[in-house]
């Protein structure tokens, strides 16, 4: 078996660290020669730290234009980026090989299901904490779970059915766009304040003030347009969960902007948005805060898409 890792930031390289422990075939696809020869630089060395231990894999790497063919592809890139990092790849996926799509917001994750078919798509989302200290080095800050499903209702391939939980802590979700569709809501409740204000995840409520409850309720309307009534009315006590448990985090959002990088803001307010739209639901309150996060991100000189 072997694992092909598309993008190499710090949950891709989670999951190199991790495959690479268990002893499976692991190679990275670097998108350029530069980034290629900056990790070859590095003796295509891994390091992976869990509660302060380290320890070092050799990870091979090849450009994703020149790549060998593998039998699963995990896509770690950002939303933004799948369309460029699939298109020279997916055709090197060997035949009744998986495609796992990890990334966050919904758009990219169908783009991903029409390009590769009839390859078998598979969504995922993550808990798990990770981040990088420097190149080349992450930090597994908090272990979380997986939950990973077929859109197309197929079934759970077998290499996953193979993967212990203690290497890949995974649940198989038969109704997979309902999670995805739970946690858009989350981040668009929670990434956006954190953005504005500058806050780590438990200031949100304050910050936010009554803000967040019309939002979360425009939310709710809309989970129940595409059909999830149950998450919608789970929702309020799962943002008001989500805000306490990761009080001191700061949302992925946040931390894009903080290193000056381009954000998800479309796969997930713009997304949600647009699906609003669709279902022609009022949504004052998500509308005004997604013109606000994109005036903020142009002062900021980020882009807004």
């Amino acid at each position: 078996m072997q694992f092909a890792i598309l993008g190499a930031g710090s949950l891709g390289l989670l999951w190199a660290g991790r495959l690479a422990r268990a002893g499976h075939r692991v190679r990275l696809l670097m998108h350029t020669p530069e980034a290629l020869q900056r990790w070859q630089a590095r003796d295509s060395a891994l390091v992976l730290e869990q509660d302060g231990q380290q320890q070092m894999f050799r990870i091979p790497a090849q450009l994703n234009s020149v790549a060998d063919p593998f039998d699963c592809l995990i896509v770690a890139t950002k939303a933004y980026a799948v369309a460029e990092a699939l298109a020279p790849v997916y055709r090197r996926l060997a035949p009744g090989g998986s495609v796992v799509m990890l990334q966050n917001g919904l758009g990219s994750q169908q783009y991903a299901t029409q390009l590769c078919a009839p390859s078998q798509v598979l969504y995922a989302s993550v808990t798990d904490g990770a981040w990088m200290p420097r190149p080349g080095h992450v930090v597994w800050a908090g272990t979380g779970i997986t939950r990973i499903g077929d859109p197309s209702a197929g079934p759970c391939p077998a290499w996953l059915e193979e993967l212990p939980v203690s290497v890949v802590d995974w649940c198989w979700e038969t109704d997979m766009e309902s999670v995805l569709w739970q946690k858009l809501a989350i981040n668009c409740a929670i990434n956006p304040y954190t953005v504005l204000h500058d806050c780590a995840n438990g200031e949100v409520a304050e910050r936010a003030g009554a803000d967040l409850d019309a939002l979360v309720a425009e939310l709710q309307s809309l989970l129940v347009a595409q059909g999830f009534r149950g998450q919608a009315t789970e929702l309020p006590t799962l943002v008001s969960t989500v805000i306490q448990r990761t009080a001191l985090n700061s949302s992925s959002m946040r931390q894009d902007v903080q290193a000056g990088r381009r954000t998800e803001i479309e796969y997930i307010l713009g997304y949600a948005c647009r699906a609003a739209a669709r279902h022609g639901l009022e949504t004052p309150t998500l509308r005004t805060l997604h013109r606000r996060l994109e005036t903020h991100l142009a002062m900021l000189g980020l882009p807004t898409n």
